[in-house]
């Protein structure tokens, strides 16, 4: 994966470029974490992939980073 923090017109931009192999492992279900510093930003980074959006919040669920809302 190729990281970089740049500017276009005053704005910052953050970009990562996804190779096949990443999306490739993504699609294994192995999410991408890698600390934000590496592109100026607080923090650590995770990127996932899911068929929905409510695949990749069920994982979430899973993994005890995420609780569902209960609904109204």
């Amino acid at each position: 994966m190729i990281k970089a923090k740049g500017t276009i017109n005053g704005t910052p931009i953050y970009l990562m470029g996804l190779s096949e192999q990443n999306i490739q492992l993504l699609k294994e279900g192995k999410p991408i974490l890698f600390d934000g510093s590496e592109i100026g930003i607080s923090g650590n980074v995770v990127i996932m992939y899911g068929e929905t959006e409510l695949h990749i919040q069920d994982e979430l669920e899973k993994a005890g980073l995420l609780q569902r809302q209960a609904q109204q």
